[in-house]
C-alpha cells in the first residue's frame, strides 16, 4: 500500500514539473515582430540639426514618444522567433526646439532570424542569363529578306 502511494506521488510530481520541456518541444510557437523596421541606410541619412518633420519623412513615425518628455522619440524593433530568444533594437532621438540634438542606439539586430537564407536557384535557361557561356550557333534560316 505505501509503495502505491509513493509511485502515485512521484508520477504526479513528475507529470506536473515537466510541462515546460514538452511545451517548448512539441507546441508550435508563432514568430512575433513588433515595432519599426530600422534600416541602417535610412538611419545614416539622419544628421544632427534635422527637424522632426524631416525625421518622420525618413524613418516614419516613432513607436513611442516619451509621455513626460516629448523631446524624446523611440524607434523600437522587437523580434521573438517561436521557441528562441528575443532580440530588440532601440533608437532614441532627442530633440531641442524641434531640432535633433542626439542619436543613441542599443541592441542592434544584425541578422533577422525570421528570414530564411535564400537558396541558390538554378536558372531555367542559363544561356539566356549568361551570354558568355552560350555557344554561337548558326541556324539555317538566314532571316528576313528585304527588297
Amino acid at each position: 500500500m505505501p509503495i502505491k502511494n509513493i509511485v502515485a506521488s512521484c508520477f504526479l510530481i513528475f507529470s506536473l514539473s515537466g510541462c515546460s520541456f514538452l511545451y517548448d518541444t512539441f507546441v508550435y510557437q508563432i514568430d512575433v515582430t513588433q515595432g519599426n523596421y530600422i534600416e541602417d541606410d535610412k538611419l545614416d541619412q539622419i544628421t544632427l540639426g534635422m527637424s522632426q518633420e524631416q525625421i518622420i519623412f525618413i524613418l516614419g513615425s516613432p513607436m513611442l514618444i516619451d509621455q513626460f518628455d516629448s523631446s524624446k522619440w523611440y524607434y523600437i524593433r522587437y523580434i521573438k522567433p517561436g521557441g528562441k530568444a528575443s532580440q530588440q533594437d532601440t533608437v532614441v532621438l532627442t530633440f531641442a526646439n524641434q531640432q535633433l540634438t542626439d542619436i543613441s542606439r542599443s541592441g542592434k539586430i544584425t541578422e533577422n532570424p525570421l528570414i530564411k537564407s535564400p537558396r541558390s536557384k538554378n536558372a531555367p535557361n542559363a544561356a539566356a542569363e549568361d551570354p558568355s557561356s552560350s555557344s554561337d550557333r548558326q541556324t539555317s534560316n538566314p532571316g528576313p529578306v528585304t527588297e
